[in-house]
């Protein structure tokens, strides 16, 4: 059964827990007092990595700059490079179509020279039949001249 508790003991125990109490409000301090240091160091992670995020972005808008300044001048480059690769082989083509214009040039010229010089040889040629012929009419109508001094005209006399 349940003994009857004195006052003092009562006031005892009303004592403990007013300490307890006490000291559970200083505990509720001082968690108040930690809470309030990691809520400010929780924002002040917060800024940080928002300051970093920033200059991270910051960092990233100047390395798009950079990489679109290199771009640009590559393409410049390379339409520069296009262009006189363009130019020379246009100068190349351009002195291509000189050498053979030149050399169909000669090509016709000696075609016409060879042509020129066969008219010649075939009328050398047409010449020199004439004269065969004419020789050998001559030597056949001087042959049937012959024969007939020696048929007719070669008789012995009598």
């Amino acid at each position: 059964m349940a003994e009857p508790i004195t006052r003092s003991e009562l006031s005892q125990v009303l004592d403990a827990i007013q300490g307890m109490q006490a000291d559970m409000r200083v505990m509720q301090t001082a968690i108040q007092a930690i809470e309030k240091k990691l809520d400010i160091h929780i924002a002040t992670s917060n800024e940080k990595f928002q300051r970093l995020e920033d200059k991270i972005d910051a960092v990233e808008a100047k390395l798009e700059q950079q990489i679109n300044a290199v771009e640009a001048k590559l393409e410049q480059r390379i339409n520069a490079v296009e262009a006189k690769l363009e130019q020379q082989i246009n100068a190349v083509e351009a002195k291509l179509e000189q050498h053979i214009n030149a050399v169909e040039a000669k090509f016709e010229q000696r075609i016409d020279t060879v042509e020129s010089t066969l008219q010649d040889i075939s009328k050398r040629q047409a010449g020199t039949d004439a004269r065969l012929w004419g020789f050998l009419v001559t030597l056949l109508v001087a042959a049937v001249g012959l024969l007939t001094k020696l048929l007719f005209f070669d008789l012995p006399r009598p």
